[in-house]
């Protein structure tokens, strides 16, 4: 664990402020929020260097918008059973997320 930690080029490429993009880099509260989260920023932009979504300075910053409100439009809880990750799972549930945002994506296309 403290060679992953200490050693990881994944985790040593997100440390300081240098691997910062616009508009974090010139962001009065980068030492406070240290850029966001990086999982938030891959998970949402496919780039992890991307600035949070959940930010509203960031361009991304609508997604987070889109998904609250979609949520907010539930009515009831949906029962999901429950996924225990493998490799497999892992495969068909990140094919499922692409399919989605590729919809998405081309539903905006459309509305535009």
């Amino acid at each position: 664990m403290r060679e992953i930690w200490y050693e990881s080029d994944a985790l040593n490429r997100f440390r300081g402020f240098g691997w910062m993009k616009e508009p974090c880099r010139s962001c009065d509260e980068k030492t406070i929020d240290l850029g966001g989260c990086r999982c938030q920023a891959y998970l949402l932009t496919q780039d992890p260097a991307n600035t949070d979504p959940v930010c509203d300075k960031s361009s991304h910053h609508e997604r987070v918008i889109e998904v609250v409100r979609a949520a907010s439009k539930r009515t009831e809880a949906q029962e999901q059973p429950i996924v225990f990750r493998n490799d497999a799972n892992s495969r068909r549930i990140a094919a499922l997320n692409r399919d989605s945002r590729d919809s998405d994506s081309k539903d905006r296309e459309q509305k535009s």
